[in-house]
């Protein structure tokens, strides 16, 4: 069986236990083919004759849209759970260190609550003043009565429509909104100034205000100092790299690398439940980032499996186990087998490095080639007819015609009686 390579990249199986070479012809896959024969053509115009029905018109329409809908769905499936997973938290986190540094709340049992009340603007009547605004509230009620009964003023009417009800209420919601005032609106054990709360308020769709100080502080940061949650979002994305970037680089210092290791040893190690799975990611993730790995794992390769003469698509991991190589006589080298059409599964086998053949081919393409269950073939390893007849014409390969006979021969099959001559061909 042969196996054809690019020029100046050629690939060989390894020598046999009787020091023999098994050879391979460079072909150079850029070399123009011969041009389409008279079947070919009319091959060609049979196609390009058959009628579009609407099931035809309906699946081609289908196969032109899937590809985009398809794209389109998978980012937006991979951004959610990027989205869900790490920005979200990190977001929140960055939030809640924020929040704790502007955070001006102070223990409810420390403001009182003023009898009757003036309402307040998103809240009512909920809230609690300082002992000094209290005081400052009752004695501007004094001053009121006190100008009323010298205007010789009387008020019967009802207390909504009270004047001087009306005046303690713009009057309250005036030193509401003062930054530096008084008002504080309780959420739990704590209360928040007023200021705060109405801004968050104002920007909360109706059932999702935070019931707590520091929830409603994490809002307030996110609008005051950001203006929404998305240039938060770029932020702690941005944060990320940067921790990423300097955790490398203290890594990478020797005083950091031995204390990583200890904290590996003295506290992840001794942990019943985390060591287990701490050790595996560990090994997988030092071993798909590590700049010294002993083998190119992605060397995309092609193996006799699960029997001589099937060919398999893999990918070489690396070294395999000493048992087996001392087993088999020779190095061997572990070789992932994904499954089609979901490469993300598969299984790992052992096999002699000299039965390995490396595959011209890039790791995009060998996963294009298993998700398609080997309909997209890359364009320099496809098997046209004209390029089967330069290889049988050159001895590469062997005639296709030819080769059922030679099968059932070598297997000890009876061949088939030939054609008596003349009635195969009546002319």
């Amino acid at each position: 069986m042969g196996i054809f390579h690019n020029s100046g990249q050629e690939k060989t199986r390894g020598a046999d236990t009787h020091g023999k070479t098994d050879t391979r012809m460079t072909i150079d896959p850029s070399q123009p083919e011969n041009p389409p024969n008279e079947e070919s053509s009319s091959a060609d115009a049979t196609l390009s004759s058959r009628t579009l029905t609407p099931v035809r018109i309906f699946l081609r329409g289908l196969a032109v849209t899937l590809p985009a809908i398809l794209t389109v769905v998978i980012v937006i499936w991979i951004f959610q759970f990027l989205n869900e997973k790490l920005v979200e938290p990190a977001t929140w986190t960055v939030k809640f260190l924020i929040s704790r540094f502007v955070d001006d709340s102070v223990p409810s049992p420390e403001l009182v609550h003023i009898e009757a009340s003036p309402p307040l603007e998103l809240c009512g009547t909920a809230y609690l003043v300082t002992g000094d605004l209290r005081r400052t509230y009752f004695e501007f009620i004094a001053e009121q009565k006190r100008q009323a009964n010298a205007a010789g003023l009387e008020s019967d009417a009802p207390p909504d429509w009270n004047p001087r009800q009306q005046n303690r209420a713009e009057w309250m919601q005036q030193r509401a909104n003062d930054v530096a005032g008084d008002v504080y609106v309780r959420l739990g054990p704590r209360a928040v100034p007023y200021h705060v709360y109405a801004e968050v308020a104002r920007i909360t769709p109706p059932g999702q205000m935070p019931t707590s100080a520091h929830g409603v502080y994490m809002e307030y940061v996110a609008e005051r100092y950001l203006g929404s949650v998305i240039p938060l979002s770029v932020l702690t994305i941005f944060l990320i790299v940067v921790l990423l970037y300097f955790m490398g680089r203290f890594v990478s210092a020797r005083i950091g690398r031995w204390i990583v290791v200890k904290f590996e040893e003295q506290f992840l190690g001794r942990l019943p439940v985390v060591r287990n799975v701490y050790g595996s990611v560990k090994q997988v993730t030092d071993f798909v980032f590590s700049e010294n790995a002993p083998v190119e794992y992605r060397r995309v390769v092609a193996v006799e499996y699960p029997r001589k003469g099937i060919w398999t698509v893999g990918f070489a991991t690396g070294e395999s186990l000493l048992e087996v190589a001392i087993a088999a006589g020779e190095p061997c080298v572990a070789v992932l087998i994904p499954t089609s059409p979901a490469p993300f599964t598969g299984f790992t086998i052992s096999v002699p490095r000299s039965e390995v053949l490396d595959l011209n081919i890039t790791v995009e393409q060998a996963m294009q080639f298993c998700i398609s269950c080997g309909v997209l073939t890359p364009k320099h390893q496809r098997m046209t007819p004209d390029a089967l007849k330069r290889f049988v014409r050159s001895g590469i390969m062997k005639d296709p015609a030819a080769i059922p006979d030679e099968s059932r021969s070598q297997a000890g099959a009876p061949s088939l009686p030939a054609t008596p001559r003349g009635e195969g061909d009546r002319n």
